[in-house]
């Protein structure tokens, strides 16, 4: 019976998962967890490069899911706003430790077994260590950002949604994105002007 009711739950898309539990499934919860887990703590490993620190930001954004599942609103896509929820932790556990030494990043980071990182890792290590500091730099950048250049920057960059994703789910044109991705990206690239190599 309880193998019927879990091909069920299995069975349900993102937007009627999210549904039931909304209407009060707990267990509906259970399968979130199960299904989302993964993909949420890729989402969070991009933003803080740290394993404990993106499992700690993982708890977070399932229990702010499991109480404010109120919030959510069914015209939106239920994964993107978990989703987001996961960015948003994850964004101000790094503003909260933005003057922290950056710390290595982890084995799953350097095996390629964790979530793909922003940067692909070179082969020697002098350049690897130089991406490293080139992604805890983009992290830092991130706070800079106004709060929908960030979402938009994240969404497209992190998440890599594409532009039509990102309008339906921010409810604004992709005229709107564009312009916000832009600024972004100016900021971004102010920030990380101090790394360019001297000429």
């Amino acid at each position: 019976m309880e193998t019927d009711r879990a091909d069920n739950y299995a069975s349900l898309d993102d937007k009627a998962l999210g549904l039931a539990f909304r209407n009060g499934d707990a267990q509906a919860f259970e399968e979130i967890v199960r299904r989302y887990q993964g993909r949420l703590y890729g989402a969070a490993y991009r933003i803080t490069g740290n394993r404990e620190d993106a499992l700690d930001v993982v708890q977070e954004a399932l229990m702010k899911v499991y109480t404010k599942i109120a919030a959510w609103k069914p015209t939106g896509g239920f994964l993107a706003w978990m989703t987001r929820l996961t960015t948003n932790q994850a964004i101000d556990l790094v503003r909260s430790r933005k003057r922290r030494h950056h710390e290595s990043l982890d084995e799953g980071f350097l095996s390629g077994t964790a979530a793909t990182p922003l940067i692909a890792p070179a082969v020697d290590s002098q350049s690897l260590a130089q991406l490293h500091e080139l992604e805890a730099h983009i992290r830092k950048g991130l706070v800079h950002l106004s709060p929908m250049q960030r979402k938009v920057f994240v969404a497209r960059h992190f998440e890599e949604s594409s532009l039509a994703e990102i309008a339906e789910d921010l409810n604004c044109s992709v005229g709107c994105v564009k312009v916000h991705l832009f600024r972004a990206v100016q900021k971004m690239r102010t920030h990380l002007k101090p790394l360019e190599p001297d000429r």
